[in-house]
C-alpha cells in the first residue's frame, strides 16, 4: 500500500511543480522538465541492472515511469536553484557561458538531487544493487547515502543542466 500511494505522489509530482513554478515563480518548467526526462529515460536505460525498483508502471524491465518523470521534476528545481544561487552570489542573472554556473550546478545538486535520492531510497522505491556497482567509499554522515551518489550526481550535474537549460525553450515553444 505504502508502495501504491508513492506511486501515486509520484506522477502528481510533474503537474503540481509546473504548477507552482507557474503560478508562484512566473516560470513555465514543462520545458525543463521534459528536457530532464530525456536525461532521466537515458540515465534509467543504461543503468537499470544497477537498481531493483519496487514501483508498478514500468516502461522498461523494472523502471518505473515515475522515477524518469521524476528526473524531469528534479532538473527542474536543479536549474532554478542553481540559478538563484548564481545571481545571489555574482549579483546579476546568470550568463550561460560563464564557467561559475557550473559551480553553482553542483551545489544545487547537492541541495536539491542528493536529497531526493536519499528520501526516495530510504522510502523503499529502489534499493542499490551493491553487489554490482562496487560502491566502497563509505557513507556520507547524517543522511548515510553512499559517497559515490554524491560523485556521481556531480558528474551529471557538469552536463544535464547545461542540457536542460539549452533545449527547455524549444520545449517550451520560445525559440530555436
Amino acid at each position: 500500500m505504502k508502495m501504491t500511494i508513492l506511486e501515486i505522489f509520484y506522477f502528481l509530482q510533474p503537474p503540481l511543480v509546473w504548477w507552482l513554478f507557474r503560478r508562484f515563480a512566473r516560470r513555465n518548467v514543462f520545458g525543463h522538465m521534459l528536457a530532464g526526462v530525456m536525461i532521466g529515460a537515458f540515465n534509467e536505460f543504461a543503468t537499470a541492472p544497477l537498481w531493483d525498483y519496487h514501483l508498478k508502471i514500468n516502461i522498461y524491465k523494472d523502471t518505473p515511469l515515475a522515477v524518469v518523470l521524476g528526473w524531469g521534476v528534479m532538473f527542474a528545481l536543479v536549474v532554478f536553484i542553481s540559478e538563484k544561487v548564481y545571481a545571489f552570489v555574482f549579483k546579476k542573472p546568470v550568463e550561460l557561458r560563464d564557467p561559475r554556473v557550473l559551480l553553482c550546478d553542483l551545489a544545487a545538486a547537492v541541495v536539491i538531487a542528493l536529497p531526493l535520492e536519499a528520501i526516495a531510497m530510504k522510502s523503499g522505491v529502489w534499493d542499490y544493487r551493491y553487489d554490482l556497482l562496487g560502491w566502497d567509499w563509505g557513507t556520507i554522515p547524517l543522511i548515510n547515502m553512499p559517497w559515490e551518489a554524491l560523485f556521481g550526481y556531480c558528474l551529471l550535474m557538469l552536463v544535464g543542466p547545461s542540457f536542460v537549460r539549452l533545449w527547455a525553450p524549444v520545449f517550451n515553444g520560445e525559440g530555436k
